[in-house]
């Protein structure tokens, strides 16, 4: 399910879009064959439906929740890009904001009038997915092919990038699929290895929970809160956990620290320089 509102849901399943009511269910919009539909916001009195999969993929919106239109291609904002990672809604600053990859050089684009038109707002070797708005900065979590793994923070203000480069216990990559806030805490869900994670610092994250069995990437890894609840569907269960369920994690040893990233921040810099005409261009 990617939207509700007032017992109305849209929901994906495959590459089909549902819109589903009291009235029943019916298609009302289609991806490519093998790309399906992964984030919905409600932004200025409208839908956006995010696509992921093979390029290219869309954002599409709806003002009435059944009839879609295209309005941009992940082609469209940088045509080395494979597909939209994410799409968020900035409340307070109206603004819409989503995530690029794979191999390209917009890794974060932003819209400040409802989609209509799209400008880079980070251009670079660091890969996300997730984003996370809170007051004065924007959080994103990576999904990199080239450093272990990591937290980007965008402090809107100061129009300044921050970017903590974390390494996993015992795994080469960690790759975040959502970020959310619970109470005091960041949880953050991980597509591989499968692990649902919690922070205070988002520089040591610690485990939840862990699945030792999983052996790729998990895309529908998600958290959600639910009354004092923090609700994770992880493709494979629905796991429940409150207050004292988090602090508990923090007894055990982090899952994600900090390292200093020498040879990765290298492998960046050589990513740009062979990209560089794109960067300048976009």
């Amino acid at each position: 399910m990617l939207w509700n509102r007032n017992n109305e849901f849209l929901v994906s399943a495959g590459s089909v879009l549902y819109f589903v009511s009291n009235n029943g269910f019916k298609p009302v919009l289609r991806a490519r064959r093998g790309n399906w539909f992964c984030h919905a916001v409600e932004a200025c009195n409208k839908v956006f439906i995010q696509e992921y999969g093979k390029s290219p993929t869309g954002i599409y919106v709806s003002e009435d929740i059944e009839d879609f239109k295209l309005l941009v291609t992940n082609r469209d904002i940088d045509p080395l890009s494979r597909h939209f990672h994410y799409i968020v809604f900035d409340e307070e600053r109206r603004v819409l904001i989503t995530t690029l990859g794979d191999g390209n050089i917009v890794r974060v684009a932003v819209s400040a009038d409802c989609g209509l038109s799209w400008r880079p707002l980070y251009k670079g070797p660091w890969q996300f997915a997730p984003v996370l708005v809170e007051r004065d900065r924007w959080m994103f979590g990576f999904d990199s092919g080239i450093a272990k793994g990591g937290v980007a923070i965008y402090n809107f203000n100061e129009d300044d990038w921050v970017f903590a480069f974390l390494k996993p216990d015992g795994y080469q990559s960690a790759q975040f699929t959502s970020i959310t806030r619970f109470n005091d805490y960041y949880i953050g869900c991980l597509g591989y290895p499968a692990a649902i994670l919690a922070s205070k610092d988002l520089l040591h994250w610690y485990p939840l929970h862990i699945d030792p069995t999983s052996t790729k990437y998990n895309h529908f890894a998600d958290a959600t809160i639910w009354r004092d609840k923090l609700v994770v569907a992880t493709g494979k269960e629905l796991l429940i956990f409150d207050s004292r369920d988090v602090e508990k994690a923090f007894r055990r040893k982090p899952f994600l620290s900090p390292y200093k990233a020498y040879l990765d921040r290298v492998k960046g810099a050589l990513y740009v320089l062979k990209r560089l005409p794109w960067m300048l261009r976009l």
